[in-house]
């Protein structure tokens, strides 16, 4: 069984699941295929999501966390 995603998950982690895929692409069109992600792959989504180089504003990083906290909440 997968382990359950959320906004502390791993990129790496992040990555091998579709539905959190298509939740950070929605957003951030091309993000999870940008080569230069492999660096950061240990890094837990959330802290991530805060980089300068996203280019998010925080409104819109909140509702990513509480979109991919609720993929597996229970």
């Amino acid at each position: 069984m997968n382990m359950a995603i959320s906004s502390k998950s791993t990129l790496a982690e992040i990555l091998e699941d579709p539905r959190a895929v298509a939740i950070i692409e929605e957003y951030v069109p091309g993000f999870t295929s940008n080569p230069e992600l492999g660096p950061v792959a240990s890094m837990k989504m959330k802290t991530l999501l805060k980089f300068p180089q996203v280019g998010l504003p925080h409104d819109t990083i909140k509702e990513i966390i509480a979109r991919l906290d609720a993929l597996d909440a229970q």
